[in-house]
């Protein structure tokens, strides 16, 4: 039987290599499919493919574009500029998310990150390193993966998470990073890649229509992404601080809208809007649980107007974006003046 199993082995492995062979001493280039297994129908260049967290933004730009709304900037790192602060330097704050962190529809100096930063400059009374790791389309699961890639974090991490997570998708985003991954290994081989690129249909150039819902995130998957981030983060010393997502807009028109513009049924919408307040209030447990600052935005936000804080029905505008800022201060004020020994 094992000569029978490596006889195989054998017949399978060295057809392929001798294929392999063929390809590199033929100079045969494989083209680049790594955006072809990712979120995206069709990949924008400001982003660079990742295999764990499928998207990046690159590093060094200047985009004049208005996919965001407005023009944009990255530092060397590839985190959004943040104006008043040297990214070259270790960061003291460190605050990861989705759009809403990334500042969409504001500018550099708009996003909440950014007025963070100058808010704590005027408290400090010096300037403090803030890092803005917010990339449009982050879930729990990638601020999970961005929380244990580091092994000397920032002394204070703000983690605003979970609108994202309950967004319609058609695989689980654990299923797409496995699915990269493999993807990833199959492209270091160029017969792979060669089959890949062949055999394999491009993906859609419009999102195919969503019919049953089913969140990218789940919520038990989602409660055990922010467990790991605040026990991650607090074994190697850093403050985590949980933001709790602001109260999306869910009114009729704004329904209505949200279905024809991601060709959604009806119900898949509701679905969608009416489970942001259960991930808000797994966010809350989550904290009260593992003993993390929590700042709730929900009700600051709803105090003030709910509306009037917003550009769309997510994401904050600018007015939306200092009010996170002045909300997160005295907490990062504190944390950060504890661990500089203030």
């Amino acid at each position: 039987m094992p000569t029978t199993i490596a006889k195989i082995i054998a017949a399978v492995l060295l057809p392929w290599i001798a294929f392999e062979l063929i390809l590199r001493l033929g100079g045969y280039e494989s083209p680049d499919n790594r955006t072809r297994v990712l979120l995206y129908p069709k990949f924008p260049p400001f982003y660079e493919p990742d295999p764990d967290l499928g998207w990046k933004l690159r590093p060094g730009l200047d985009w004049q574009g208005r996919e965001m709304v407005v023009p944009f900037t990255t530092d060397s790192s590839g985190s959004r500029t943040t104006p008043g602060t040297n990214s070259a330097a270790v960061p003291e704050v460190v605050t990861v998310g989705d759009s809403s962190t990334f500042g969409y529809g504001a500018s550099d100096a708009e996003s909440y990150p950014a007025a963070l930063a100058q808010q704590l400059r005027e408290t400090q009374g010096r300037p403090v390193e803030v890092r803005n790791l917010g990339v449009p389309g982050y879930t729990s699961h990638s601020a999970r993966l961005i929380a244990e890639a580091n092994p000397t974090p920032a002394p204070v991490t703000i983690v605003m998470v979970g609108f994202n997570d309950h967004f319609p998708a058609d695989r689980s985003s654990t299923q797409e990073m496995w699915i990269r991954r493999a993807a990833y290994l199959c492209f270091a081989s160029r017969a792979c890649s060669l089959l890949f690129d062949k055999l394999v249909p491009p993906r859609a150039e419009t999102r195919v229509p969503l019919v049953e819902y089913q969140p990218a995130v789940p919520l038990p998957n989602f409660e055990s992404n922010l467990i790991a981030i605040a026990r991650n983060l607090k074994a190697r010393g850093s403050v985590p601080i949980f933001l709790i997502y602001p109260s999306i807009l869910s009114d009729e028109k704004t329904r209505v809208a949200v279905a024809a513009f991601w060709k959604h049924p009806r119900e898949l919408v509701d679905a969608n809007i009416d489970a942001h307040p259960t991930y808000q209030a797994m966010t809350r447990a989550v904290a009260e649980r593992e003993g993390a600052r929590v700042i709730d935005l929900a009700a600051i936000f709803d105090a003030r107007g709910n509306a009037a804080l917003h550009l769309d029905w997510v994401h904050p505008n600018a007015a939306g974006y200092r009010v996170i800022a002045e909300a997160v201060a005295p907490a990062v004020h504190e944390a950060v003046g504890a661990a500089s020994g203030g």
